[in-house]
């Protein structure tokens, strides 16, 4: 069954924190293993700004993980395509959304917390390990 499973294509969802950063360091590790191409996705949250201005000169200031994941990327040989979304509902409708619509093989996301007496994962990765149609993969 899973001797056929090819992963050609990996979606990392990206915030800027430290989590998603770390997400973004391992999508690009299993793209390199893999031979995938790896999809680095932003979402704007509801009610935030959209920085159209930095789409259009590059990312910069909040944006500039993006420009570090594509560096690294580029650095290992990886395919990676950088897409920042402005939200029309929910965040992780949103990412879900997109993997569907991408034809996305494994969604790589980061948590949000880890508790010293219990694995704890945010409102985000649990919503999207719960509603996709492809594996996730989370990491810490």
């Amino acid at each position: 069954m899973y001797k056929d499973l090819k992963i050609s294509r990996i979606l990392v969802a990206v915030d800027g924190s430290e989590n998603s950063k770390r997400a973004g360091d391992f999508a690009i590790k299993i793209g390199l293993d893999l031979h995938a191409d790896v999809v680095a996705l932003h979402v704007v949250p509801l009610g935030k700004p959209f920085p159209e201005e930095n789409l259009e000169k590059g990312t910069k200031h909040d944006y500039a993980y993006l420009d570090k994941i594509g560096e690294q990327s580029n650095s290992a040989g990886i395919k990676l395509e950088i897409e920042i979304l402005k939200a029309e509902s929910h965040v992780v409708n949103e990412i879900v959304q997109y993997a569907n619509k991408k034809n996305i093989d494994l969604i790589v996301i980061g948590i949000r917390s880890v508790s010293e007496f219990r694995f704890m994962l945010g409102s985000t990765a649990t919503g999207v390990v719960e509603t996709a149609r492809c594996p996730v993969l989370v990491v810490k």
